[in-house]
């Protein structure tokens, strides 16, 4: 196994990302492993870093020093929810934006609802519920990208793949790529900067073909996760049920980078099997780097 040349700013990059392994570091430390694990860039938690005082300009220099490009970051906007926690976030976002931009960062990203929203009484006809859901999607989410782009961030909507994501309390919404291309296209035909979080786990989840994800071009995909599901049960499968890419090969994450490499995509491709994956539990910060670095390593097409 050969550790991929990241050179080139023109090709995709594997980058680390600390909490998506369950691990909770500053930038600083989530900086210098990524260099020592081998990774092409990182991710960074832009909220979190501002919140503790550190200088975006020192994190960059480091950053470049060490040859690593800069990932993606968590959207800090509680847009599915409240009005009112919405509006507050999004007076913060400019700033978080410009911090972004600041540390290299290049996008962000959020899942959309599997289920309608509002409705309490269940009054509406399905297809107005519907209606409404894909409104507040587009008018909200449009704001925030409309932000996002002053400051040359990009922003990628990923599904929520299993069955067992949807409560059942309401009507569904979107669990496939293909309903999100179709319910969200005019936000996407509004916001050149908003394309597709694609996660090979939801993916799978989803039951969908591979490039169900391409339908807006393979140009609008923003960033990738990468992680397999445990077994292969799509109706029990939870969304805690995953382990390192390659591991059970139920998600073909290889054939998916290469058809994203085949592509020219250029973004950051992140290992995303969350806290519950068993085969880190338990190592050091440095050793499950290490071992999320080996993983994808193992499955990156060659260049």
């Amino acid at each position: 196994m050969m550790k991929p040349t990241w050179g080139s700013k023109h090709v995709m990059f594997a980058s680390w990302n600390a909490r998506a392994v369950g691990l909770k570091l500053g930038a600083r430390e989530s900086i210098e492993l990524a260099a020592r694990a081998g990774f092409g860039g990182v991710d960074l938690l832009v909220r979190d870093l501002d919140a503790e005082g550190e200088d975006p300009d020192a994190l960059r220099e480091r950053m470049d020093d060490l040859g690593l490009r800069g990932g993606a970051w968590p959207l800090p906007v509680a847009w599915k929810g409240d009005e009112s926690r919405f509006v507050e976030d999004l007076r913060s976002l400019p700033r978080y934006a410009r911090l972004a931009q600041r540390l290299g960062l290049t996008c962000t990203g959020t899942w959309v609802l599997p289920e309608v929203a509002g409705d309490v009484d269940g009054r509406l006809p399905v297809d107005e519920q519907v209606a409404r859901t894909i409104d507040m999607h587009v008018e909200r989410l449009g704001a925030v990208a409309a932000i996002l782009d002053d400051h040359g961030q990009a922003m990628g909507l990923e599904i929520m793949g299993p069955v067992t994501a949807r409560t059942g309390r309401s009507a569904p919404f979107i669990g496939r790529y293909r309903e999100l291309l179709d319910c969200l296209r005019p936000l996407a035909e509004n916001h050149a900067n908003v394309g597709v979080l694609l996660d090979a786990f939801h993916l799978f989840a989803s039951g969908e073909a591979r490039a169900a994800y391409s339908g807006w071009g393979y140009e609008r995909v923003v960033w990738v996760h990468v992680a397999d599901p445990v077994h292969a049960d799509r109706d029990t499968l939870l969304d805690t049920e995953r382990t390192l890419p390659g591991i059970t090969g139920l998600a073909d994450c290889r054939c998916l980078l290469l058809a994203l490499q085949h592509a020219g995509f250029k973004g950051p491709v992140t290992v995303e099997p969350l806290a519950e994956c068993e085969v880190l539990r338990g190592l050091k910060p440095v050793d499950t780097a290490r071992s999320v670095a080996a993983s994808i390593f193992a499955i990156w097409p060659e260049s």
